[in-house]
């Protein structure tokens, strides 16, 4: 993805354990929440955050649209503050994981953004 200029990802090495005597060395992407919906996307009501871990328990919405003033820059994968659940994608990083082959293991569905 690097050498794609896809920006702004980090990997971080997964703690998993394996068996073998020499497993794979796996990486995961930190995605960390940099983006928010757009209100209109967001349920009338809101109950409070959970006092332990801070996880927002919000239906979301079936049209999923992005405050455009949030997005940040330089970024091409990302989270949303309010549904943590929902990893966002520039088109540059879509575009990459489907010329690398990689779209087989994820999904992707086109947003708005206002």
């Amino acid at each position: 993805m690097e050498a794609e200029r896809v920006q702004g990802l980090r990997g971080c090495r997964a703690q998993l354990r394996f068996r073998q005597k020499s497993p794979l060395e796996l990486l995961e992407l930190e995605l960390l929440p940099q983006s928010q919906a757009h209100p209109e996307c967001l349920p009338e009501y809101r109950p409070e955050p959970c006092t332990k871990c801070g996880r927002k328990l919000w239906a979301r919405s079936e049209e999923l649209i992005l405050k455009a003033s949030s997005l940040p820059q330089g970024v091409d994968a990302f989270r949303l503050e309010d549904f943590l659940a929902a990893i966002i994608a520039s088109e540059r990083f879509v575009e990459t994981a489907r010329r690398l082959g990689s779209e087989q293991d994820i999904v992707f569905r086109e947003v708005s953004v206002r």
